[in-house]
């Protein structure tokens, strides 16, 4: 493991790559002035950085910041490899890791290009990732490490075939990597369900124009939609689904092999399962519904029978405690206290 300090700029100016999974290429008659304009501004001065380095993965902090550094390269070394094994043992490149506390610092970094929603961000031709740490939030920074590097990870398995693949798999398949779901967002999507307000796959392309909120869905649909995949295709579908895009098979194409089904037909079975799994059939009979049922009920129970004992608590506090004597004790203790 090395450790130096250094004064870097970031070098990934051509391209922009967000966590929507969308690529923007500059044009190369443009890049050179984009780069002066962005890299000679006050917000993206020189930086002292500490840099450390361990099989093939360059960990940068701001040299003012303290950090746990040594034990976030390893935990972000062995991410990497655990994602390119869920990937299908693809390739694993190089890869660079910016890993900032403050706002400003990963808005510089960024060139103010993320929505505020944002904490992390991929560039995959650069192989750079830039993540926001936030105070004991060590678990969701790995969690987010791991999600960016399965973006860049795909990109660089398939980018030489000239394959392109929907943005809704790209994150969805990110998500399912990252192990991002919880239960607020099954509720989140049940809600859109029943209201009717599910995006179409097509449209998450543009997620980067969404609102918190429907960002927020937008990336639920696309775990979703990948689980679909894998529901369809049974156990390694995912990976055989990025085998094909590596041996250059277009992802439509390699939609059909795993799941059987062209990409409307996918997109218009996709729409079936979640309202089969969200909608308002689901919240009355489905496996989870019963199980939810069940604890309402005991809580019902429960606090029915709270309610009752502390009536009868209230109650006995309320009577005379002579009553429960027998007679000749009560007489005897009534005439003690008339004395």
């Amino acid at each position: 493991m090395k450790r130096r300090s250094v004064r870097v700029r970031p070098s990934f100016c051509p391209w922009a790559r967000t966590s929507s999974s969308i690529w923007v290429r500059v044009r190369s008659s443009l890049v050179a002035a984009l780069c002066f304009v962005l890299f000679t501004s006050a917000g993206a001065q020189e930086t002292d950085w500490s840099q450390i380095e361990s099989e093939g993965l360059t960990l940068l902090l701001p040299a003012r910041e303290v950090l746990q550094g040594s034990y976030l390269l390893n935990q972000l070394v062995t991410l990497r490899e655990e994602v390119a094994d869920q990937l299908g043992d693809v390739p694993v490149p190089d890869v660079q890791v910016y890993v900032v506390r403050s706002a400003r610092d990963f808005n510089t970094l960024t060139q103010n290009r993320i929505p505020h929603w944002g904490i992390g961000v991929a560039y995959p031709q650069a192989k750079t990732i830039i993540l926001r740490y936030r105070p004991g939030q060590t678990e969701a920074l790995l969690r987010t490490a791991r999600h960016e590097f399965s973006h860049i990870l795909l990109h660089h398995a398939i980018h030489e075939t000239g394959n392109r693949v929907p943005v809704w798999f790209n994150e969805g398949l990110a998500m399912w990597v990252a192990r991002e779901w919880r239960l607020q967002q099954s509720f989140g999507v049940a809600v859109a369900a029943i209201r009717g307000e599910l995006i179409p796959l097509g449209e998450v392309n543009y997620v980067l124009g969404f609102g918190a909120n429907r960002a927020h869905l937008a990336y639920d649909q696309s775990y979703l939609a990948v689980l679909f995949v894998v529901s369809l295709g049974g156990e390694g579908a995912l990976e055989r689904l990025v085998g094909d895009l590596r041996d250059g098979t277009p992802f439509d194409v390699a939609l059909f092999r795993v799941t059987g089904r062209s990409a409307d037909r996918f997109e218009a079975d996709f729409a079936g399962f979640v309202s089969q799994r969200f909608g308002l059939r689901a919240l009355v009979t489905s496996e989870a519904a019963l199980w939810l049922y069940i604890v309402l009920l005991v809580l019902i129970v429960w606090a029915g029978v709270r309610r009752k004992n502390r009536r009868t608590l209230k109650r006995w506090e309320e009577e005379d405690p002579l009553e429960g004597l027998p007679l000749r004790l009560q007489a005897k203790i009534r005439r003690e206290r008339d004395l």
